[in-house]
Protein backbone atom coordinates (compact mmCIF):
# COMPACT_ATOMS: atom_id res chain seq x y z
CA UNK A 1 0.00 0.00 0.00
CA UNK A 2 2.64 2.51 0.79
CA UNK A 3 4.33 4.30 -2.84
CA UNK A 4 6.24 7.14 -2.10
CA UNK A 5 3.86 9.55 -1.63
CA UNK A 6 3.12 7.69 1.57
CA UNK A 7 6.47 7.55 2.19
CA UNK A 8 6.58 11.62 1.86
CA UNK A 9 4.37 11.94 4.23
CA UNK A 10 5.55 9.96 6.90
CA UNK A 11 8.87 10.99 6.26
CA UNK A 12 7.70 14.38 6.51
CA UNK A 13 6.21 13.55 10.39
CA UNK A 14 9.57 11.90 11.52
CA UNK A 15 11.92 14.80 9.63
CA UNK A 16 10.09 17.79 11.65
CA UNK A 17 10.24 15.86 14.91
CA UNK A 18 13.87 15.70 14.49
CA UNK A 19 14.37 19.16 13.53
CA UNK A 20 12.29 20.16 16.61
CA UNK A 21 14.77 17.98 18.54
CA UNK A 22 17.89 19.52 16.85
CA UNK A 23 16.07 23.11 16.86
CA UNK A 24 15.54 22.89 20.93
CA UNK A 25 19.31 20.77 21.20
CA UNK A 26 21.40 22.71 19.56
CA UNK A 27 19.97 26.51 18.71
CA UNK A 28 17.62 27.09 21.81
CA UNK A 29 20.04 24.65 24.46
CA UNK A 30 18.34 22.97 27.35
CA UNK A 31 21.34 23.93 29.73
CA UNK A 32 19.81 23.58 33.01
CA UNK A 33 17.83 21.01 34.59
CA UNK A 34 14.56 22.90 35.03
CA UNK A 35 14.85 23.75 31.87
CA UNK A 36 15.17 20.20 30.56
CA UNK A 37 12.53 19.01 32.45
CA UNK A 38 9.81 21.62 32.87
CA UNK A 39 10.67 23.96 29.89
CA UNK A 40 12.05 26.97 32.25
CA UNK A 41 7.94 26.56 33.79
CA UNK A 42 6.99 29.52 31.20
CA UNK A 43 5.03 27.53 28.72
CA UNK A 44 1.90 28.13 27.26
CA UNK A 45 -1.20 26.90 27.62
CA UNK A 46 -1.64 25.79 24.36
CA UNK A 47 0.99 23.56 23.65
CA UNK A 48 1.18 22.23 27.04
CA UNK A 49 -2.45 21.25 26.52
CA UNK A 50 -1.86 19.75 23.25
CA UNK A 51 0.90 17.98 24.81
CA UNK A 52 -0.47 16.59 27.85
CA UNK A 53 -3.43 15.28 25.52
CA UNK A 54 -0.87 13.81 22.99
CA UNK A 55 0.99 11.94 25.59
CA UNK A 56 -1.95 10.45 27.36
CA UNK A 57 -3.63 9.23 23.75
CA UNK A 58 -1.53 6.70 21.84
CA UNK A 59 -2.10 4.40 19.69
CA UNK A 60 -3.68 2.09 21.77
CA UNK A 61 -6.40 4.61 21.71
CA UNK A 62 -6.62 5.47 18.53
CA UNK A 63 -6.07 1.36 17.65
CA UNK A 64 -7.77 0.00 20.59
CA UNK A 65 -11.19 2.13 20.70
CA UNK A 66 -12.46 1.51 17.57
CA UNK A 67 -11.84 -2.21 18.08
CA UNK A 68 -13.61 -2.21 21.35
CA UNK A 69 -16.34 -0.99 19.71
CA UNK A 70 -16.37 -2.80 16.80
CA UNK A 71 -16.49 -6.02 18.83
CA UNK A 72 -17.99 -5.29 22.11
CA UNK A 73 -20.52 -2.34 21.53
CA UNK A 74 -20.86 1.29 22.24
CA UNK A 75 -20.90 0.71 26.48
CA UNK A 76 -17.59 2.58 26.07
CA UNK A 77 -19.39 6.03 25.48
CA UNK A 78 -19.76 5.92 29.46
CA UNK A 79 -15.82 7.08 29.32
CA UNK A 80 -17.65 10.55 29.06
CA UNK A 81 -19.09 10.57 32.49
CA UNK A 82 -15.13 9.86 33.59
CA UNK A 83 -13.75 12.59 31.61
CA UNK A 84 -16.49 15.08 33.73
CA UNK A 85 -15.57 12.78 37.12
CA UNK A 86 -11.68 12.94 36.69
CA UNK A 87 -11.99 17.20 35.99
CA UNK A 88 -13.85 17.98 38.89
CA UNK A 89 -11.68 15.87 41.11
CA UNK A 90 -8.22 16.98 39.49
CA UNK A 91 -9.17 20.61 39.74
CA UNK A 92 -10.50 20.96 42.91
CA UNK A 93 -8.37 17.61 45.13
CA UNK A 94 -5.02 16.92 43.39
CA UNK A 95 -4.08 20.37 41.15
CA UNK A 96 -4.26 22.93 44.07
CA UNK A 97 -1.46 20.74 46.20
CA UNK A 98 0.87 19.85 43.24
CA UNK A 99 0.83 23.17 41.74
CA UNK A 100 1.64 25.07 45.26
CA UNK A 101 4.38 23.07 45.84
CA UNK A 102 6.33 23.21 42.77
CA UNK A 103 8.52 19.72 42.99
CA UNK A 104 10.81 18.81 40.33
CA UNK A 105 9.30 15.26 41.31
CA UNK A 106 6.14 14.36 42.09
CA UNK A 107 7.19 11.63 44.24
CA UNK A 108 8.97 14.45 46.55
CA UNK A 109 5.20 14.88 48.53
CA UNK A 110 5.75 11.43 49.57
CA UNK A 111 8.75 12.07 51.08
CA UNK A 112 7.07 15.41 52.35
CA UNK A 113 3.98 13.62 53.75
CA UNK A 114 5.27 10.06 54.82
CA UNK A 115 8.74 9.36 54.67
CA UNK A 116 12.07 8.88 52.24
CA UNK A 117 11.19 4.98 51.95
CA UNK A 118 8.02 6.00 50.96
CA UNK A 119 9.19 8.21 47.72
CA UNK A 120 12.04 5.86 46.93
CA UNK A 121 9.12 2.86 46.85
CA UNK A 122 6.64 5.61 44.87
CA UNK A 123 9.14 6.26 42.06
CA UNK A 124 10.48 2.52 41.68
CA UNK A 125 6.95 1.30 41.26
CA UNK A 126 6.39 3.91 38.67
CA UNK A 127 9.40 3.65 36.67
CA UNK A 128 9.00 -0.24 36.35
CA UNK A 129 5.13 0.81 35.24
CA UNK A 130 6.21 2.76 32.42
CA UNK A 131 8.99 0.87 31.49
CA UNK A 132 6.27 -2.24 30.86
CA UNK A 133 4.28 0.17 28.90
CA UNK A 134 5.95 2.26 26.95
CA UNK A 135 7.11 -1.20 24.34
CA UNK A 136 3.34 -1.60 24.23
CA UNK A 137 2.97 2.14 22.33
CA UNK A 138 5.92 1.53 20.62
CA UNK A 139 4.67 -1.72 19.29
CA UNK A 140 1.01 -0.61 18.27
CA UNK A 141 2.20 1.55 15.22
CA UNK A 142 4.78 -0.83 14.32
CA UNK A 143 2.02 -3.58 14.15
CA UNK A 144 -0.03 -0.36 11.58
CA UNK A 145 3.46 -0.10 9.91
CA UNK A 146 3.88 -3.51 9.40
CA UNK A 147 0.25 -4.65 7.67
CA UNK A 148 0.57 -1.62 5.30
CA UNK A 149 4.23 -2.35 4.11
CA UNK A 150 5.45 -5.64 5.37
CA UNK A 151 8.39 -3.88 6.88
CA UNK A 152 9.62 -6.00 9.86
CA UNK A 153 8.01 -4.92 13.39
CA UNK A 154 11.27 -5.08 14.88
CA UNK A 155 12.84 -2.69 12.50
CA UNK A 156 10.38 0.11 12.03
CA UNK A 157 9.91 -0.33 15.87
CA UNK A 158 13.82 0.64 16.18
CA UNK A 159 14.01 3.28 13.77
CA UNK A 160 11.11 5.26 15.22
CA UNK A 161 12.15 4.82 18.61
CA UNK A 162 15.77 5.70 17.70
CA UNK A 163 14.39 8.83 16.18
CA UNK A 164 12.13 9.76 19.95
CA UNK A 165 14.99 8.88 21.62
CA UNK A 166 16.93 11.15 19.91
CA UNK A 167 14.71 14.77 20.26
CA UNK A 168 13.68 13.64 23.49
CA UNK A 169 17.37 12.92 24.19
CA UNK A 170 18.67 16.61 23.20
CA UNK A 171 15.65 18.47 23.31
CA UNK A 172 14.13 17.96 26.73
CA UNK A 173 10.43 18.69 27.82
CA UNK A 174 10.36 22.02 24.81
CA UNK A 175 10.88 19.54 22.56
CA UNK A 176 8.76 16.99 23.75
CA UNK A 177 5.83 19.47 23.91
CA UNK A 178 6.48 20.88 20.29
CA UNK A 179 6.85 17.59 19.24
CA UNK A 180 3.65 16.32 20.77
CA UNK A 181 1.50 19.06 19.38
CA UNK A 182 2.94 18.53 16.17
CA UNK A 183 2.35 15.07 16.23
CA UNK A 184 -1.17 15.59 17.49
CA UNK A 185 -2.20 17.86 14.71
CA UNK A 186 -1.02 14.76 12.61
CA UNK A 187 -3.05 12.69 14.51
CA UNK A 188 -6.59 14.81 15.06
CA UNK A 189 -5.90 15.32 11.11
CA UNK A 190 -5.56 11.81 9.77
CA UNK A 191 -8.32 10.66 12.34
CA UNK A 192 -10.71 13.14 10.93
CA UNK A 193 -10.15 12.43 7.31
CA UNK A 194 -10.76 8.77 7.77
CA UNK A 195 -13.65 9.41 9.30
CA UNK A 196 -15.43 11.83 7.26
CA UNK A 197 -14.36 9.54 3.77
CA UNK A 198 -15.70 6.52 5.89
CA UNK A 199 -19.21 7.78 6.29
CA UNK A 200 -19.42 9.21 2.59
CA UNK A 201 -18.74 5.84 1.55
CA UNK A 202 -21.57 3.86 3.77
CA UNK A 203 -23.68 7.21 2.45
CA UNK A 204 -25.37 8.21 5.79
CA UNK A 205 -25.19 8.29 9.49
CA UNK A 206 -28.75 6.78 9.62
CA UNK A 207 -27.51 4.07 7.43
CA UNK A 208 -24.30 3.62 9.90
CA UNK A 209 -26.87 3.75 13.10
CA UNK A 210 -29.05 0.94 11.55
CA UNK A 211 -26.46 -1.77 10.84
CA UNK A 212 -25.35 -1.18 14.10
CA UNK A 213 -28.63 -1.46 15.95
CA UNK A 214 -29.19 -4.93 14.14
CA UNK A 215 -25.63 -5.77 14.88
CA UNK A 216 -26.78 -5.30 19.01
CA UNK A 217 -23.49 -2.56 18.94
CA UNK A 218 -25.59 -0.18 20.79
CA UNK A 219 -26.07 -0.35 24.35
CA UNK A 220 -24.94 2.31 26.78
CA UNK A 221 -27.16 1.45 30.22
CA UNK A 222 -26.01 -1.97 30.77
CA UNK A 223 -26.89 -1.47 34.81
CA UNK A 224 -25.42 -5.14 35.57
CA UNK A 225 -23.94 -3.97 38.68
CA UNK A 226 -21.44 -7.34 38.66
CA UNK A 227 -18.27 -6.83 38.73
CA UNK A 228 -17.64 -9.71 36.62
CA UNK A 229 -19.30 -8.27 33.80
CA UNK A 230 -16.67 -7.13 31.26
CA UNK A 231 -18.07 -4.20 29.94
CA UNK A 232 -21.00 -2.13 32.14
CA UNK A 233 -22.11 1.43 32.78
CA UNK A 234 -20.66 0.98 36.00
CA UNK A 235 -17.15 -0.59 35.04
CA UNK A 236 -16.50 1.50 32.22
CA UNK A 237 -17.51 5.21 34.38
CA UNK A 238 -16.13 4.28 37.80
CA UNK A 239 -13.36 1.72 36.65
CA UNK A 240 -11.94 4.35 34.26
CA UNK A 241 -12.09 7.25 36.49
CA UNK A 242 -9.54 5.50 38.97
CA UNK A 243 -7.52 4.70 35.66
CA UNK A 244 -7.64 8.17 34.47
CA UNK A 245 -6.91 9.38 37.52
CA UNK A 246 -3.52 7.48 38.25
CA UNK A 247 -2.75 8.70 34.72
CA UNK A 248 -3.21 12.22 34.95
CA UNK A 249 -4.16 13.37 38.54
CA UNK A 250 -1.00 11.79 39.76
CA UNK A 251 0.93 10.91 36.74
CA UNK A 252 4.71 12.51 36.91
CA UNK A 253 4.10 13.38 33.26
CA UNK A 254 1.19 15.46 33.76
CA UNK A 255 2.25 17.26 36.81
CA UNK A 256 5.15 18.07 35.18
CA UNK A 257 3.15 19.91 32.37
CA UNK A 258 0.69 21.70 35.26
CA UNK A 259 3.86 23.22 36.72
CA UNK A 260 5.33 24.23 33.32
CA UNK A 261 2.79 27.02 33.08
CA UNK A 262 3.25 30.10 35.20
CA UNK A 263 0.35 30.38 37.31
CA UNK A 264 -2.20 28.37 39.13
CA UNK A 265 -5.16 29.94 36.74
CA UNK A 266 -3.03 28.78 33.89
CA UNK A 267 -2.94 25.41 34.86
CA UNK A 268 -6.18 25.33 35.31
CA UNK A 269 -6.69 26.12 31.98
CA UNK A 270 -4.38 23.29 31.14
CA UNK A 271 -6.52 20.52 32.95
CA UNK A 272 -9.84 22.62 31.74
CA UNK A 273 -8.98 22.61 27.91
CA UNK A 274 -7.15 18.96 28.05
CA UNK A 275 -10.53 16.94 29.27
CA UNK A 276 -11.90 18.91 26.06
CA UNK A 277 -9.37 17.58 24.19
CA UNK A 278 -9.99 14.22 25.70
CA UNK A 279 -13.25 13.91 24.62
CA UNK A 280 -12.61 15.53 21.04
CA UNK A 281 -10.14 12.33 21.20
CA UNK A 282 -12.78 9.70 22.20
CA UNK A 283 -15.38 11.52 20.15
CA UNK A 284 -14.00 10.91 16.85
CA UNK A 285 -12.40 7.14 17.98
CA UNK A 286 -15.71 6.11 18.96
CA UNK A 287 -17.79 6.72 16.11
CA UNK A 288 -15.00 5.00 14.22
CA UNK A 289 -15.82 1.67 15.84
CA UNK A 290 -19.27 2.35 14.17
CA UNK A 291 -18.22 2.96 11.10
CA UNK A 292 -15.87 -0.47 10.70
CA UNK A 293 -18.97 -2.56 12.10
CA UNK A 294 -21.02 -0.87 9.23
CA UNK A 295 -18.38 -1.46 7.07
CA UNK A 296 -17.65 -5.41 7.77
CA UNK A 297 -20.96 -6.23 9.63
CA UNK A 298 -21.56 -9.10 7.02
CA UNK A 299 -17.68 -9.74 6.21
CA UNK A 300 -15.59 -9.80 9.40
CA UNK A 301 -12.10 -9.65 8.64
CA UNK A 302 -10.89 -11.69 12.19
CA UNK A 303 -13.51 -14.53 11.20
CA UNK A 304 -11.60 -14.78 7.83
CA UNK A 305 -8.65 -14.55 9.19
CA UNK A 306 -7.52 -11.32 6.82
CA UNK A 307 -6.67 -9.79 10.44
CA UNK A 308 -5.31 -12.37 12.98
CA UNK A 309 -6.15 -9.35 15.47
CA UNK A 310 -9.22 -6.81 16.46
CA UNK A 311 -6.51 -4.33 16.80
CA UNK A 312 -5.81 -4.37 13.14
CA UNK A 313 -8.80 -3.48 11.99
CA UNK A 314 -8.66 -0.12 11.44
CA UNK A 315 -5.41 -0.24 9.47
CA UNK A 316 -6.90 -2.86 7.66
CA UNK A 317 -9.83 -0.42 6.96
CA UNK A 318 -7.53 2.33 5.65
CA UNK A 319 -5.76 0.22 3.21
CA UNK A 320 -9.37 -1.16 2.27
CA UNK A 321 -11.04 2.32 1.47
CA UNK A 322 -7.83 4.73 1.20
CA UNK A 323 -6.97 2.66 -2.57
CA UNK A 324 -8.16 6.57 -4.42
CA UNK A 325 -6.73 8.66 -1.62
CA UNK A 326 -2.78 8.73 -2.35
CA UNK A 327 -1.10 9.81 0.60
CA UNK A 328 -4.01 8.96 3.01
CA UNK A 329 -2.70 5.47 4.46
CA UNK A 330 0.74 7.75 4.90
CA UNK A 331 -1.27 10.44 6.82
CA UNK A 332 -3.07 7.84 8.88
CA UNK A 333 0.02 5.44 9.54
CA UNK A 334 1.77 8.83 10.52
CA UNK A 335 -1.39 9.47 13.06
CA UNK A 336 -0.80 6.11 14.78
CA UNK A 337 3.08 6.92 15.01
CA UNK A 338 2.83 9.98 16.16
CA UNK A 339 0.15 8.94 19.08
CA UNK A 340 2.82 6.57 19.63
CA UNK A 341 6.01 8.97 19.79
CA UNK A 342 4.37 11.60 22.04
CA UNK A 343 3.37 9.09 24.85
CA UNK A 344 7.16 7.38 24.47
CA UNK A 345 8.85 11.27 24.37
CA UNK A 346 7.10 12.24 27.60
CA UNK A 347 7.37 8.59 29.11
CA UNK A 348 10.57 8.74 28.53
CA UNK A 349 11.24 12.39 30.19
CA UNK A 350 8.98 11.56 33.03
CA UNK A 351 11.06 8.54 34.08
CA UNK A 352 14.21 10.16 33.42
CA UNK A 353 13.15 12.85 35.64
CA UNK A 354 12.13 10.74 37.89
CA UNK A 355 15.22 8.29 38.48
CA UNK A 356 17.07 11.68 38.56
CA UNK A 357 15.79 13.37 41.46
CA UNK A 358 14.72 9.86 43.53
CA UNK A 359 17.82 7.85 42.91
CA UNK A 360 20.89 9.55 41.47
CA UNK A 361 20.58 12.48 43.64
CA UNK A 362 20.01 10.12 46.35
CA UNK A 363 23.41 7.98 45.44
CA UNK A 364 24.91 11.49 44.98
CA UNK A 365 24.32 12.45 48.70
CA UNK A 366 23.92 16.07 48.13
CA UNK A 367 27.05 16.34 46.06
CA UNK A 368 26.53 19.76 43.74
CA UNK A 369 27.28 18.37 39.77
CA UNK A 370 27.51 20.98 37.19
CA UNK A 371 24.53 21.72 34.86
CA UNK A 372 26.51 19.81 32.37
CA UNK A 373 26.86 17.00 34.21
CA UNK A 374 23.28 16.81 35.77
CA UNK A 375 22.50 17.09 31.88
CA UNK A 376 24.65 14.32 30.90
CA UNK A 377 23.19 12.13 33.37
CA UNK A 378 19.50 12.67 32.32
CA UNK A 379 20.25 11.88 28.31
CA UNK A 380 22.27 9.18 29.31
CA UNK A 381 19.38 7.88 31.40
CA UNK A 382 17.14 8.39 28.77
CA UNK A 383 19.22 6.62 25.95
CA UNK A 384 19.09 3.37 28.19
CA UNK A 385 14.96 3.63 29.32
CA UNK A 386 14.57 3.74 25.32
CA UNK A 387 17.09 1.23 23.96
CA UNK A 388 15.58 -1.05 26.77
CA UNK A 389 12.05 0.08 25.97
CA UNK A 390 12.86 -1.19 22.22
CA UNK A 391 14.26 -4.74 23.41
CA UNK A 392 10.72 -5.65 25.20
CA UNK A 393 8.86 -5.07 22.37
CA UNK A 394 9.86 -8.65 21.30
CA UNK A 395 7.64 -9.22 24.66
CA UNK A 396 4.94 -7.69 24.00
CA UNK A 397 4.27 -9.13 20.82
CA UNK A 398 3.65 -12.61 22.29
CA UNK A 399 0.33 -10.94 24.41
CA UNK A 400 -3.06 -11.05 23.89
CA UNK A 401 -5.95 -8.56 23.05
CA UNK A 402 -4.03 -4.86 22.66
CA UNK A 403 -6.58 -2.40 24.43
CA UNK A 404 -7.55 -4.92 27.33
CA UNK A 405 -4.01 -6.25 27.78
CA UNK A 406 -2.64 -2.48 28.10
CA UNK A 407 -5.13 -1.63 30.64
CA UNK A 408 -4.92 -4.81 32.91
CA UNK A 409 -0.81 -4.70 32.94
CA UNK A 410 -1.26 -0.75 34.00
CA UNK A 411 -3.15 -2.03 36.82
CA UNK A 412 -0.87 -3.68 38.85
CA UNK A 413 1.12 -0.65 39.70
CA UNK A 414 -1.74 1.70 38.64
CA UNK A 415 -3.87 1.14 41.84
CA UNK A 416 -0.45 1.50 44.26
CA UNK A 417 0.86 4.84 42.52
CA UNK A 418 -2.63 6.29 43.34
CA UNK A 419 -3.72 4.78 46.53
CA UNK A 420 -0.46 6.13 47.80
CA UNK A 421 -1.25 9.73 46.95
CA UNK A 422 -4.79 9.52 47.43
CA UNK A 423 -3.77 8.23 51.30
CA UNK A 424 -1.80 11.59 51.54
CA UNK A 425 -4.05 14.10 50.00
CA UNK A 426 -7.42 12.95 51.84
CA UNK A 427 -6.48 10.92 54.98
CA UNK A 428 -4.40 12.93 57.46
CA UNK A 429 -4.44 10.09 59.87
CA UNK A 430 -2.56 7.71 57.37
CA UNK A 431 1.43 7.61 58.25
CA UNK A 432 4.34 5.94 56.77
CA UNK A 433 3.99 2.80 57.95
CA UNK A 434 0.54 2.29 56.73
CA UNK A 435 1.40 3.68 53.18
CA UNK A 436 4.81 1.24 52.52
CA UNK A 437 2.27 -1.72 53.64
CA UNK A 438 -0.96 -0.54 51.72
CA UNK A 439 1.07 0.21 48.29
CA UNK A 440 2.92 -2.98 49.27
CA UNK A 441 -0.31 -4.89 49.66
CA UNK A 442 -1.37 -3.51 46.45
CA UNK A 443 1.24 -4.32 43.98
CA UNK A 444 1.07 -8.00 45.25
CA UNK A 445 -2.49 -8.43 45.02
CA UNK A 446 -3.29 -7.05 41.99
CA UNK A 447 0.67 -8.94 40.29
CA UNK A 448 -1.44 -12.10 41.41
CA UNK A 449 -4.98 -11.17 39.96
CA UNK A 450 -3.23 -9.81 36.69
CA UNK A 451 -0.67 -11.92 35.80
CA UNK A 452 -2.81 -14.87 37.05
CA UNK A 453 -5.69 -13.82 34.63
CA UNK A 454 -3.03 -13.03 31.74
CA UNK A 455 -2.13 -16.50 31.53
CA UNK A 456 -5.58 -18.06 31.66
CA UNK A 457 -6.14 -15.78 28.61
CA UNK A 458 -3.10 -16.90 27.23
CA UNK A 459 -4.21 -20.75 27.73
CA UNK A 460 -7.68 -19.99 26.09
CA UNK A 461 -9.39 -21.05 29.52
CA UNK A 462 -10.73 -17.07 29.67
CA UNK A 463 -12.47 -16.05 26.68
CA UNK A 464 -14.26 -12.68 25.92
CA UNK A 465 -16.32 -13.34 22.40
CA UNK A 466 -17.17 -10.07 20.97
CA UNK A 467 -20.98 -9.60 19.41
CA UNK A 468 -22.19 -10.93 16.94
CA UNK A 469 -20.80 -11.17 13.09
CA UNK A 470 -21.06 -12.59 9.83
CA UNK A 471 -19.43 -13.52 6.87
CA UNK A 472 -22.49 -13.99 5.04
CA UNK A 473 -21.51 -11.23 2.39
CA UNK A 474 -18.07 -12.24 1.73
CA UNK A 475 -17.05 -12.58 -2.03
CA UNK A 476 -17.58 -16.23 -3.18
CA UNK A 477 -14.18 -15.69 -4.47
CA UNK A 478 -12.75 -15.31 -1.18
CA UNK A 479 -14.69 -17.74 0.41
CA UNK A 480 -13.80 -20.51 -1.65
CA UNK A 481 -10.11 -19.55 -1.06
CA UNK A 482 -10.03 -19.47 2.79
CA UNK A 483 -9.58 -23.41 2.92
CA UNK A 484 -11.32 -23.40 6.27
CA UNK A 485 -15.00 -22.75 7.52
CA UNK A 486 -15.21 -18.75 8.33
CA UNK A 487 -18.85 -18.81 9.24
CA UNK A 488 -17.36 -21.28 12.06
CA UNK A 489 -15.07 -18.62 13.29
CA UNK A 490 -18.40 -16.05 13.41
CA UNK A 491 -19.71 -14.71 16.79
CA UNK A 492 -23.15 -15.61 17.58
CA UNK A 493 -24.11 -12.91 20.71
CA UNK A 494 -26.51 -10.60 20.40
CA UNK A 495 -27.76 -9.86 23.98
CA UNK A 496 -26.56 -7.46 26.53
CA UNK A 497 -23.16 -6.84 27.23
CA UNK A 498 -21.20 -9.27 26.34
CA UNK A 499 -20.12 -13.23 27.87
CA UNK A 500 -16.97 -14.19 29.68
CA UNK A 501 -16.45 -17.52 28.56
CA UNK A 502 -14.09 -19.27 31.74
CA UNK A 503 -13.16 -22.92 31.95
CA UNK A 504 -14.49 -24.07 35.49
CA UNK A 505 -11.10 -24.34 36.79
CA UNK A 506 -10.71 -20.63 36.44
CA UNK A 507 -11.11 -19.09 40.00
CA UNK A 508 -13.41 -16.72 40.20
CA UNK A 509 -10.95 -13.57 41.35
CA UNK A 510 -9.34 -13.83 37.83
CA UNK A 511 -12.91 -13.03 36.18
CA UNK A 512 -13.17 -9.53 37.70
CA UNK A 513 -13.46 -7.07 34.61
CA UNK A 514 -10.36 -5.43 33.77
CA UNK A 515 -11.74 -2.36 34.14
CA UNK A 516 -11.73 -2.67 37.91
CA UNK A 517 -8.29 -3.06 38.54
CA UNK A 518 -6.86 0.57 39.26
CA UNK A 519 -9.76 0.75 41.75
CA UNK A 520 -9.14 -2.46 43.54
CA UNK A 521 -5.39 -1.64 44.02
CA UNK A 522 -6.34 1.96 45.04
CA UNK A 523 -8.72 0.47 47.69
CA UNK A 524 -6.36 -2.19 48.89
CA UNK A 525 -3.60 0.57 49.69
CA UNK A 526 -6.45 2.96 51.50
CA UNK A 527 -8.09 0.34 53.48
CA UNK A 528 -4.33 -2.36 54.35
CA UNK A 529 -2.80 1.51 54.88
CA UNK A 530 -5.48 3.25 57.23
CA UNK A 531 -6.22 -0.13 59.64
CA UNK A 532 -2.13 -0.65 59.79
CA UNK A 533 -1.83 3.58 60.46
CA UNK A 534 -4.52 2.93 63.35
CA UNK A 535 -2.60 -0.11 64.72
CA UNK A 536 0.78 1.74 65.40
CA UNK A 537 0.83 5.13 65.57
CA UNK A 538 -1.12 7.19 63.62
CA UNK A 539 0.19 10.42 62.12
CA UNK A 540 0.63 13.69 64.36
CA UNK A 541 -1.11 16.79 62.43
CA UNK A 542 0.96 19.13 64.33
CA UNK A 543 3.73 17.80 62.74
CA UNK A 544 2.68 17.82 59.03
CA UNK A 545 2.16 21.40 56.62
CA UNK A 546 -1.68 21.60 56.34
CA UNK A 547 -0.57 22.53 52.55
CA UNK A 548 0.49 18.79 51.58
CA UNK A 549 -3.27 17.87 51.80
CA UNK A 550 -6.36 18.65 49.57
CA UNK A 551 -8.47 21.90 50.05
CA UNK A 552 -11.31 20.28 51.63
CA UNK A 553 -9.64 17.99 54.38
CA UNK A 554 -7.90 21.13 55.32
CA UNK A 555 -11.13 22.05 57.42
CA UNK A 556 -10.76 18.31 59.76
CA UNK A 557 -7.11 19.70 60.32
CA UNK A 558 -6.37 20.89 64.30
CA UNK A 559 -7.30 24.78 64.03
CA UNK A 560 -3.63 25.71 64.84
CA UNK A 561 -2.40 24.03 61.63
CA UNK A 562 -5.10 25.49 59.41
CA UNK A 563 -4.10 28.76 60.47
CA UNK A 564 -0.83 28.36 59.21
CA UNK A 565 -2.12 27.54 55.15
CA UNK A 566 -0.40 29.88 52.75
CA UNK A 567 -2.43 30.81 49.67
CA UNK A 568 -2.21 28.83 46.59
CA UNK A 569 1.28 30.42 44.99
CA UNK A 570 -0.11 32.40 41.49
CA UNK A 571 2.88 33.01 39.71
CA UNK A 572 6.48 31.97 40.20
CA UNK A 573 9.37 34.20 38.32
CA UNK A 574 13.14 32.71 37.76
CA UNK A 575 15.67 34.01 40.34
CA UNK A 576 19.52 34.10 39.99
CA UNK A 577 21.38 32.76 43.24
CA UNK A 578 24.85 33.45 42.38
CA UNK A 579 26.64 36.14 40.29
CA UNK A 580 27.04 34.09 37.57
CA UNK A 581 23.75 33.59 36.90
CA UNK A 582 23.83 30.11 36.59
CA UNK A 583 21.88 28.63 39.19
CA UNK A 584 18.48 29.55 39.99
CA UNK A 585 15.15 29.40 41.80
CA UNK A 586 11.59 29.90 41.40
CA UNK A 587 10.22 31.83 43.42
CA UNK A 588 6.20 33.50 44.25
CA UNK A 589 6.10 37.15 43.13
CA UNK A 590 5.44 37.66 46.53
CA UNK A 591 8.26 36.25 48.13
CA UNK A 592 10.95 38.22 50.17
CA UNK A 593 14.07 36.43 48.60
CA UNK A 594 16.84 38.57 50.28
CA UNK A 595 20.03 39.70 48.91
Amino acid sequence: MFNWIEYLVFGTMLLLSLLIGVYFGWIKKQDTVAEYLLGGKKMGVFPVTISLVASHISGITLLGVPSEVYAYGTQYVAIFITIVCVYLIIYYLYLPVFFHLQLNSAYEYLELRFSKGTRTLGSLIFSISLIIFIPIVIYVPALAFNQVTGVSVHLISLITSLICIFYTLFGGLKAVVWTDTLQGMFTLTAMSLILILGYLKIGSFHEIWRINQEGSRLELFNLNPSPLERNTIWTVSIGSTFAWLSSIGIHPGALQRFIAVATLKEAKRVIAWGCVGFAVVQALTIPMGLLLYAYYHDCDPLATKMIRKTSQILPYYVMDVARDFPGLTGLFISGVLSAALSTMSAGLNTVAGTLYEDFVQFVLKGEKLSEASQSLILKVIVLVLGLLCVALVFIVEKLGALFQMAISLQGISTGALLGLFSLGLLFPRANAKGAVAGALSSLLGMAVIIVGAQWYIMEKQLRFPGKVTSVDGCPEDLIASLGFNASANAQTWTGLGTPVEADDSVPIIFKISYMYYCMVGTLIVIVVGLLVSYLTTPQDLLSLDPNLFSPPVRRFLPQRRRETVKPAKEEYTLVNTDPAGKDGQYVHESQNIGA
